[in-house]
């Protein structure tokens, strides 16, 4: 007999995503979905195998912890129908995405750059609209022989983008050891020179001198991390970030400004926002 899942659906403040996250790995979680919510808030579907104990209740959690729903779920193939539906996908002007499986046989590209980024797991293929307003924007930066700083790399299609459009280096990192590894894979899939490492921003050297920093990280955990990242650019860098919510845009920009950053474009999509700018410190 298929085991039964119970899907457990929690509302929590943005910034304490990770916390929680980590909580419900220890509480037996097989798998966790991440999604924007309103107002500062994040909603967490959890997957457990129903038992009698259940899983660790919302007090177990910490505060600010609601649980907002309960689903029970017959085990499957979760991923057969997302297969059946993927397809390569553009973006912008100058990017083909295929998320495909390497086995299959590679689309006609024509005078765009081809990545594939198979979706393997949950960094990401390109497709979601943070990661693809990062990739529009980065379209307007004279990458020509500049260094690319990727932080929070995912699966590195960032870093990636930049080598097809110019950059002579693209360094990433992710404090995720899965992300970094699935980086580095998919950097050889496309046979890309791509430098992907796991730990932080302190890892990188001080005064790197990297032209371009690509931030597709929500605020909330990259703000105690601003100052090191910009340590690492020279003056005149730009800078992409993404990864914010429309909602919080204006004072993601305030902060943003507050450390020597200058806005030059804006994208937005859906409820997300994405800023280009460059990086002037006083």
């Amino acid at each position: 007999m298929a085991d039964r899942f119970e899907r457990r659906s929690y509302l929590l403040p943005a910034e304490r995503e990770d916390e929680v996250s980590a909580l419900l790995w220890q509480a037996g979680t097989r798998g966790l979905e991440v999604k924007p919510a309103a107002a500062g808030e994040v909603r967490i579907e959890a997957y457990f195998l129903a038992a009698p104990e259940g899983p660790a209740p919302p007090a177990l959690l910490g505060s600010g912890v609601r649980e907002v729903g309960v689903e029970s779920l017959a085990d499957r193939d979760w991923m057969a129908t997302w297969r059946e539906q993927a397809k390569p996908f553009t973006v912008g002007r100058r990017l083909l995405l295929d998320p495909r499986e390497p086995s299959e046989p590679p689309p006609s590209s024509g005078a765009r750059f081809l990545l594939r980024i198979p979706a393997r797991s949950a960094f990401g293929t390109g497709s979601h609209e943070s990661t693809r307003l990062a990739l529009e924007l980065l379209e307007g930066v004279d990458l020509e022989r500049r260094r690319v700083l990727d932080v929070g790399c995912g699966s590195g299609v960032l870093a990636l983008a930049a080598l097809d459009f110019g950059a002579r280096l693209a360094v990433g990192f992710d404090v995720d050891l899965g992300a970094a590894l699935q980086a580095g894979q998919n950097a050889r899939l496309n046979r890309r020179a791509g430098r992907f490492f796991a730990g932080g921003v302190a890892a990188v050297e001080p005064r790197a001198g990297f032209d371009v920093a690509l931030v597709n990280v929500i605020p909330e955990e990259i703000s105690p991390e601003l100052t090191l990242i910009a340590a690492r650019l020279v003056p005149g860098a730009q800078a992409i970030f993404s990864g914010i919510l429309r909602e919080r845009g204006r004072r993601t920009l305030a902060e943003l400004r507050r450390r020597g950053f200058r806005r030059l474009a804006t994208r937005t999509a859906g409820e997300w926002v994405a800023y280009r700018m460059e990086y002037r410190p006083r």
